[in-house]
């Protein structure tokens, strides 16, 4: 008789999450991140692609010298769709994927790997609530979310 082995393995989450609702496009919010904050995020072409989700997420990211990642991660991925019902009142229809499904009201995750003191980061969330176009940004603890391995990348 042979036994079988399973080894479970749990991913480390040793970084900062900061969840940031915003009326601006991706674009503009790494822009005015980057003057506010005096990092550099750049926009990476392929994005964040998730075949289960059949959808690429906006990402932006910065490393900065002193050992700190930043990803600037778009919540929402919006595409349209053909509507086939003759009787439907439009041809198209937009649909959203969201990166973490349960936080649908957030528009952006700021992700930020490297050893941040919890004063350092409430004053980064203040800085970055004081931008034009930010309506809030609040910390998040990525052991609450269900989905918090789609934020290892």
């Amino acid at each position: 008789m042979s036994k079988i082995l399973s080894l479970d393995y749990e991913f480390e989450h040793d970084y900062s999450l900061i969840a940031i609702n915003s009326t601006l496009e991706d674009y503009r919010l790494a822009y005015s991140l980057n003057k506010s904050l005096n990092i550099n995020l750049n926009s990476d072409p392929k994005g964040l692609e998730f075949t289960d989700k059949n959808c690429s997420f906006i990402v932006f990211n910065y490393t900065c010298n002193n050992f700190y990642s930043w990803s600037l991660l778009a919540n929402k991925y919006i595409f349209t769709v053909k509507n086939t019902d003759e009787n439907y009142l439009f041809e198209e229809d937009s649909k959203t994927n969201y990166l973490i499904d349960e936080k649908k009201e957030v528009d952006f995750f700021l992700k930020i790997i490297g050893d941040f003191d919890i004063n350092s980061l409430q004053s980064l969330i203040q800085n970055i609530k004081k931008i034009k176009g930010v309506i809030t940004s609040y910390t998040i603890n990525p052991l609450t979310l269900k989905s918090k391995d789609y934020l290892i990348f």
